[in-house]
């Protein structure tokens, strides 16, 4: 992988140069390496613990995308991606080293919070770029091992989701996945008015859907009544 072209094409798609697009250039090029794929268009499943700046690169540089199904979004607020073949035994888990400059320093950070409200001088601007940029020039160019751990990961990777088919929330009339439809007293209802129907807050001990919604009925005693 040319790390260089593979910035500029993550920042076409990205929208904007950051630290976070570098340092997702670093764990995308680190994980590939790792998984040693014999052909280089071998389907990938990934799960990213961020919805931070990183994820875009690993989008653009494993194929791994939310549209296709095989980007798995689990926000943990930290810095881990892994990635496995598709259909593989085995994966590999890469996250952010502590202390690295991965993490904004704290000049950063104050600078940053003076900017996002407004009251930031040009001069604190500018440094703020000088220090970003700095930042992009380092991820890019040092050793994997000053901001990366990587971990094999001994578990199959997880399935991915294939496409359901649509039927009618009974409440709004609009077309839902029948995988996220909810069984409301006998009644199909998309999530939102499965929402409403328990005024904004759903009851302690709601689990999780089943692959169909036939699975998603609710035992739990009801405490609000929806009106119609």
């Amino acid at each position: 992988m040319d790390r260089t072209q593979a910035y500029n094409d993550v920042i076409r798609f990205h929208g904007h140069e950051c630290p976070g697009a570098a340092f997702g250039v670093r764990v995308a090029e680190a994980a590939l390496t790792a998984l040693d794929l014999k052909d280089p268009g071998t389907p990938l499943v990934l799960v990213s613990e961020t919805d931070a700046c990183a994820v875009d690169a690993l989008q653009v540089l494993t194929g791994c995308t939310y549209g296709k199904r095989n980007l798995i979004h689990q926000d943990a607020g930290r810095n881990v991606f892994t990635l496995w073949e598709r259909d593989g035994s085995a994966g590999v888990r890469i996250r952010a080293k502590a202390d690295s400059i991965v993490f904004r320093t704290e000049e950063i950070w104050a600078l940053a919070g003076r900017i996002d409200d407004g009251t930031a001088t040009l001069e604190d601007r500018a440094a703020f770029e000088r220090l970003q940029g700095e930042r992009i020039s380092a991820l890019l160019g040092v050793a994997d091992d000053d901001i990366l751990v990587v971990e094999k990961v001994e578990a199959a990777a997880p399935g991915v989701k294939h496409l359901a088919r649509t039927d009618l929330c009974v409440d709004c009339g609009e077309p839902t996945s029948v995988e996220t439809l909810h069984d409301h007293r006998g009644r199909m209802v998309c999530p939102a008015c499965h929402l409403a129907a328990h005024g904004g807050v759903l009851p302690e001990g709601h689990g999780d859907h089943g692959h169909h919604p036939q699975s998603h009925k609710h035992h739990h005693e009801h405490k609000h009544e929806h009106k119609h």
